[in-house]
């Protein structure tokens, strides 16, 4: 794939890792396959999808933690680059956070990271159904949620929340 030169920059400027930019690479490869499922429904912006997908996990230069979607958010506004792009990119989490899921989970946030445009729904999915740098299935990707849910019975809750955010977005999406 072609990665755009502002890309390339950013990844180096915050030296993020080369495992997450192959992360980043296959979710971008995953995204655009999808959008070009979905192209004659939807009017998708394929450059603000193919740059929020390349960025999804920027944060990630700074942190590993589950937070790391509200650092790319704020690296990408102090870059300058569009809102939209800022909004596919920080909206990838899971299938999307609340205010009140995230200060649950200890992570202290004024607003909702809920994806709603298309171009936010497709990268939200498409970082879900890629495993570090491995294209995976919806129907793996569920099962790795139910491993959470099982390793980490105090956010139980939140997962079942994902779980059902994910069956939604999957039948929006036509997966």
């Amino acid at each position: 794939m072609d990665v755009p030169d502002i890309v390339l920059k950013i990844w180096d400027k915050y030296s993020l890792p080369e495992n997450v930019r192959r992360h980043c690479l296959k979710v971008a490869e995953v995204a655009l396959k999808i959008a070009n499922k979905l192209k004659d429904k939807y009017d998708i912006d394929f450059e603000a999808l193919k740059l929020g997908a390349l960025l999804h996990d920027i944060g990630r230069a700074i942190t590993h933690g589950i937070e790391h979607f509200v650092y790319t958010g704020e690296i990408l506004r102090k870059e300058g680059f569009d809102e939209k792009v800022v909004r596919i990119a920080e909206r990838h989490f899971l299938c999307g956070i609340t205010k009140e899921e995230a200060k649950n989970l200890g992570i202290n946030v004024e607003r909702d990271f809920m994806p709603e445009t298309i171009e936010e729904k497709i990268v939200c999915m498409a970082d879900n159904l890629v495993k570090g740098d491995r294209e995976v299935t919806f129907d793996e990707f569920m099962k790795r949620l139910e491993e959470l849910k099982k390793k980490y019975p105090e956010t139980a809750w939140f997962t079942e929340r994902t779980i059902e955010r994910a069956l939604k977005l999957k039948e929006e999406l036509k997966l």
